[in-house]
């Protein structure tokens, strides 16, 4: 299975897989989520928007079809080059299969390259496939509180 970077100018090939992970990763509101639909509109076009370096990986299925991603922001609030790990999404065919493994040790790989002086990923405690796959390729879990927004549906 290789992993290989997303040149800038085809990232529009990984935003069904970034709707695909908004819509599974909601969380029930008031009892309401978000269509695939309502999401899709609310999503701005597929671009690099962070501030500081994007760097997206992607895996294919033999036959081309992408498996699954991870976006990562290489930036410098003026201490040093941090990372985030931002996004990591694999399609529910290929989950089990060590692909998002692959994907965030691609992640550490690249900020070790690059001299990444902190990095970090979120995700819910309860995921316990993503928990694995981030401590596989170096990540720790911290004691931190993580309060989340997000738009009425």
């Amino acid at each position: 299975m290789a992993i290989e970077a997303l040149p800038p100018a085809r990232l529009g090939e990984i935003r069904p897989l970034l709707l695909d992970l908004l819509v599974e990763e909601q969380e029930p509101v008031r009892g309401r989520r978000a269509s695939r639909a309502h999401l899709d509109g609310w999503l701005p076009p597929t671009a690099a928007q962070f501030q500081g370096r994007n760097r997206v990986f992607v895996s294919r299925a033999p036959d081309g079809s992408l498996e699954g991603f991870c976006w990562c922001v290489l930036f410098d609030p003026g201490t040093g080059l941090e990372g985030e790990l931002a996004e990591l999404y694999v399609v529910p065919e290929a989950r089990g299969r060590g692909v998002g493994r692959l994907l965030a040790e691609q992640a550490s790989r690249l900020f070790a390259a690059e001299r990444v002086t902190f990095a970090c990923v979120w995700t819910e405690a309860s995921n316990r496939a993503a928990v694995s796959a981030y401590r596989r390729a170096g990540f720790e879990p911290t004691g931190h509180l993580v309060m989340t927004w997000h738009p009425e549906a």
